[in-house]
């Protein structure tokens, strides 16, 4: 069994491919960096990485010279370039493992030809269901903006469609494509790991390194879809002495004139490196992301990596790591005052707030590393490789004539059964003598 890889981006894929190489399951990572010798840090062999770089360039220049300006118009643009390049590096391979981002449709036919399972990753929930909840909060922030499903958005929608099976972070993803038609059977849920390399403090050093100030941090694109609004009035309500707000992220162009309402409550750092992201983490005293929507939000195990409590929302993926009221606490979205009494108790309680840091640094370290992502993963593609060989074989014992099952006796048939949602004829091998097989279903969390 070989397995390759695309993501017209890097996105998580980079911390665990080289595990599946060292296995050698890897055939190729076809992904999209700037122009280097990426081998090294990514720790694949060489001859595996398939790295489609003008994409990365045109964008980052994009956003240096010019922001936001024509982003909706240009960057769908600046993707399409990626599709013909990995289309013309892609090989035969067992199972084609697809991030969904719109520019996978003509990959996806070509791995069928080829005879691949088509596993597709969409990172966020359901594009429909994203542009419900944000038009509902441009409203509620009186921004005059609404949004439309975008081309991109509506491609991905389609590729989803055509995915054999869908693999995704959280069950809130899960229960967004299902409410959208989707068959719960062939979507598989995996939370994603962190890096504790990158984001963890030792122990010894934990309770030296603490400011003795209450620093509440949010990291993330400052933005309507990412909810700071509602922890600005909690912060605003609560504003404890010896505090601090530390939001970390741009701002979005509709959140500049909502911000400006609150200069002088928060500050405000627009970009940190990845390299120096760990060192506010340990500077903090409690971590805070308030999103509206956010499929899983990846800031939040960085977090607690670094042995922070956090503090989401029912919408965010990460919530579902969560233990509440001991290593975090979920609140429904848009509620400051759950917001606000939540940090006051960890701001009177410096004892509770260093306990619920231990504990989810604990759970950080025993179970979200990806290493463990990495053979959950694995385990998942054996499944779903078994199961498409099963059927491919009883495809091929069904074309046999067989007497016995047209008279009515033992033996197999195969029915093309239409799944409603995911687009594709789903081959159902059923057993006439009543020992049918079921299709399946998985959660990997343990």
């Amino acid at each position: 069994m070989n397995v390759t890889i695309a993501v017209c981006g890097e996105f998580h894929y980079h911390n665990y491919v080289k595990y599946l190489d060292a296995d050698g399951l890897l055939n190729q990572f076809i992904y999209s960096h700037q122009m280097s010798n990426h081998a090294a840090p990514l720790s694949v062999r060489q001859n595996k990485l398939v790295n489609i770089w003008p994409k990365e360039h045109l964008l980052r220049g994009h956003l240096k010279l010019l922001g936001e300006w024509m982003s909706a118009t240009l960057f769908p643009l600046y993707h399409d370039l990626w599709k013909p390049l990995a289309l013309k590096e892609l090989n035969r391979c067992d199972i084609f493992h697809l991030m969904l981002h719109g520019t996978g449709s003509r990959l996806i036919q070509r791995a069928k030809m080829d005879g691949s399972l088509i596993l597709g990753e969409p990172v966020n929930t359901h594009p429909e269901h994203v542009v419900e909840l944000l038009n509902e909060e441009y409203e509620r922030l009186g921004i005059r903006k609404r949004l439309q499903l975008s081309l991109p958005q509506l491609r991905l929608i389609e590729e989803a469609k055509e995915c054999d099976h869908l693999l995704v972070a959280s069950h809130h993803i899960r229960d967004s494509y299902i409410r959208k038609g989707f068959v719960p059977n062939r979507i598989h849920v995996l939370p994603y790991g962190v890096d504790l390399s990158r984001f963890s403090i030792p122990p010894a050093k934990d309770s030296v390194s603490r400011d003795p100030s209450f620093r509440v941090i949010c990291v993330g694109h400052i933005s309507p879809r990412k909810g700071q609004i509602d922890l600005l009035e909690a912060w605003k309500e609560l504003h404890p002495h010896n505090g601090e707000l530390l939001l970390i992220g741009s701002v979005s162009q509709e959140m500049k004139p909502i911000l400006a309402r609150y200069w002088g409550l928060f500050t405000h750092l627009p970009h940190v490196s990845n390299a120096t992201l760990r060192d506010y983490y340990a500077r903090s005293s409690v971590f805070v992301l308030p999103s509206v929507e956010d499929g899983f939000a990846a800031v939040c195990t960085e977090a607690m990596a670094c042995g922070l409590p956090v503090i989401t929302t029912t919408q965010t993926g990460a919530s579902e790591l969560l233990t509440h009221g001991q290593d975090g606490f979920v609140v429904p979205i848009r509620s400051p005052q759950a917001i606000a009494g939540y940090l006051d108790q960890l701001f009177q309680q410096p004892g509770l707030r260093r306990s619920m840091g231990q504990a989810a640094q604990a759970k950080a370290r025993s179970s979200l590393c990806w290493e463990m992502y990495a053979r959950k993963l694995c385990r998942l593609y054996e499944l779903l490789h078994s199961s498409h060989d099963h059927h491919r074989q009883n495809l091929q014992i069904s074309r046999i004539p067989s007497p016995t099952s047209r008279a009515g006796g033992a033996g197999l048939w195969v029915s093309a059964d239409r799944r409603i949602g995911l687009g594709h004829r789903r081959l159902a091998i059923r057993d006439v003598s009543g020992m049918g097989s079921q299709p399946m279903a998985s959660t990997w969390t343990s």
